[in-house]
C-alpha cells in the first residue's frame, strides 16, 4: 500500500481516531512510519509506538535517525522499552542500549533473557565504529564434521528466530573459520554428502576491530552480502551483513558533508541555540582569523595597489577563482580517500593528475582573463600581470586543497575536516599573497 505517512498520522492522532490509525500503521513499512514520527514531539511518538505491536515498533525504534531514536528510548516505558530490545537483533539492540545512560542500560539487560542480555554486553565491548560494533552474533553455523542433512536440520531450527539466512559459515570444534557454505549448495546435495566437500573460501572475512569505513570499502569491493567476523586467532565471532554496510554509506556520507561544511550531523538534531553556536563556532573563527590576515595583506600592499587602481578591481575574481579551485581538489581527494581510491603508491599519482588538470584550467583563465583585462584597461602589462597572478594562484590553490586532505589522514584527523572553511581561507590568504606580490611587483 502506497501512502504519505505524513499527511495521515498527525490528523488521526489529533482527532482520536486511533482505531484507523492502527489499521494504516498495520499496512506501512517500519521505516515509513519511521519517517512518519518525525515531525511529532516524543510524548505522540510513544503514544504511536504503543499502538504498535512488538516486533514492528522494534523495527520503528531501530529505524529512527539516531538522535530521534536515543529520546524516544530514554523516554519510553522500562518495561515497554525491555519488551523493544529484546525483540531485536543483537546488532541492533547494542546500538540502543549502548546509547542510554548506565542506569537505564543495566535496568534493561538485566530483564532481558541472559542468553540476549549476554549477547549484546559482548557487542559493547567493542567500539561502535568498528566491526565488533557493527556485526551481528547471530548466524548459522556448522562443524565441517557435519553432513548436510544434518546442518539443513540445524537451519530449520535457527529459522526460527533468524532472518535472512543465505551463508552457513563452517567452523572447527575449536569454532575456527574454516569457510561458507550456500544455501544452494547444500539444497542441490544429497542429505549424507561431508559438508566439508562443500565448503569454499569466503569471499570476504573481516577482522573484528576494522574501522567500519574500511568494511563498508571492502564489501563494496569484494560485492558480498555478508562476512563472517573473526578475532586474531580465526575464531566466528559474528557476521556483517550487507544492509548494515548500506547503513555505514549513508553514515559515513553524511558526516562528510557536514564536515565539510565545519558544522557537525549533532546540530540538525539539537534545540539548544547555544550548543548550536558553539558547534559553528570555530570553524568561523578560523574564516575570521584568515579574513584578518587578508586585510593584513591588503594593508601591507595598499600603497602600491593605489598606483594601479585596476588591480584592486580584479581582487575578489581571484579569491572567488583560487577558492572554487581549491575546495573542488580538496573535495576530490576527500572522496578518494574515503573511497580506497588514494592511498599509498596512489598519492603522487594522485596529486600529479590533479596539477596537469588545473594547469591546463590555469592556462585558458590566465590567457582568457590577461586578453580582457588588457583590453578594457588599454594596458598589455596589467593584462600579463593579472593572467600570471591569477594562473599561479589557482595552481597552488590546486595542490593546497589536495595535500591538505592527505596531511590530514597522515596525522589521523579526518580529512573531511580539511576542507569547508579550512581550504577556503588558507585559499584566501595564500592566492591574494601571490596576486599582490605579481600584481604589483609588474605593473
Amino acid at each position: 500500500m502506497t501512502l504519505n505517512p505524513l499527511l495521515n498520522i498527525a490528523p488521526l492522532l489529533e482527532d482520536g481516531r486511533e482505531t484507523e490509525l492502527v489499521s494504516i500503521l498495520s499496512e506501512l513499512h517500519p521505516a515509513d512510519i519511521a519517517e512518519a514520527l518525525s515531525p511529532l514531539d516524543m510524548e505522540d511518538t510513544i503514544k504511536v509506538m504503543s499502538f504498535l505491536d512488538i516486533s514492528k515498533a522494534a523495527d520503528v525504534l531501530v529505524e529512527l535517525n539516531e538522535s530521534a531514536r536515543d529520546t524516544v528510548a530514554q523516554g519510553l516505558p522500562r518495561e515497554q522499552l525491555t519488551r523493544l530490545v529484546a525483540e531485536m537483533e543483537s546488532d541492533d539492540a547494542a546500538d540502543i542500549v549502548g546509547d542510554l545512560d548506565g542506569q537505564t542500560a543495566q535496568e534493561v539487560l538485566s530483564a532481558i533473557d541472559s542468553e540476549d542480555s549476554e549477547d549484546v554486553r559482548r557487542l559493547l565491548m567493542y567500539d561502535e565504529e568498528t566491526a565488533g560494533g557493527l556485526m551481528q552474533i547471530e548466524l548459522a553455523s556448522a562443524l565441517d564434521t557435519d553432513t548436510v542433512g544434518q546442518v539443513i536440520d540445524k537451519i530449520r531450527e535457527l529459522s526460527k528466530d533468524l532472518e535472512d539466512i543465505t551463508t552457513v559459515f563452517i567452523v572447527d570444534r575449536n569454532n575456527g573459520l574454516r569457510g561458507t557454505v550456500t544455501l544452494q549448495s547444500l539444497l542441490l546435495s544429497l542429505p549424507d554428502t561431508p559438508i566439508a566437500e562443500l565448503v569454499k573460501n569466503p569471499g570476504l572475512v573481516v577482522r573484528v576491530d576494522e574501522d567500519q569505513e574500511i568494511v563498508a570499502q571492502k564489501f563494496q569491493k569484494y560485492d558480498v552480502r555478508t562476512a563472517p567476523v573473526v578475532d586474531s586467532q580465526n575464531r566466528l565471532l559474528g557476521r556483517i551483513t550487507v544492509d548494515d554496510i548500506i547503513d555505514v554509506m549513508h553514515e559515513e556520507t553524511d558526516q562528510d558533508f557536514y564536515r565539510l561544511a565545519g558544522s557537525s550531523e549533532e546540530e540538525i538534531y539539537t534545540s539548544g541555540v547555544f550548543k548550536t553556536a558553539a558547534l559553528r563556532l570555530p570553524w568561523l573563527m578560523f574564516n575570521l582569523g584568515g579574513g584578518f590576515v587578508t586585510s593584513l595583506i591588503l594593508s601591507h600592499f595598499e600603497a602600491s595597489l593605489m598606483k594601479t587602481v585596476a588591480l584592486v578591481t580584479f581582487v575578489p575574481m581571484v579569491m572567488s577563482l583560487s577558492g572554487a579551485v581549491g575546495s573542488q581538489s580538496a573535495t576530490i581527494t576527500v572522496r578518494g580517500i574515503a573511497m580506497g581510491r588514494i592511498t599509498g603508491g596512489q598519492i603522487l599519482k594522485s596529486l600529479f593528475k590533479e596539477q596537469k588538470v588545473t594547469a591546463f584550467m590555469a592556462m585558458a583563465f590566465g590567457l582568457t582573463i590577461a586578453f580582457v583585462s588588457g583590453s578594457i584597461h588599454g594596458a598589455v602589462r596589467l593584462g600579463v600581470a593579472v593572467g600570471l597572478s591569477i594562473s599561479v594562484a589557482i595552481l597552488v590553490s590546486a595542490l593546497l586543497g589536495a595535500v591538505t586532505p592527505l596531511f590530514f589522514k597522515a596525522v589521523n584527523i579526518d580529512p573531511a575536516l580539511a576542507s569547508g572553511p579550512v581550504v577556503t581561507s588558507a585559499n584566501d590568504v595564500v592566492s591574494l599573497l601571490i596576486y599582490t606580490s605579481i600584481g604589483t611587483a609588474l605593473v
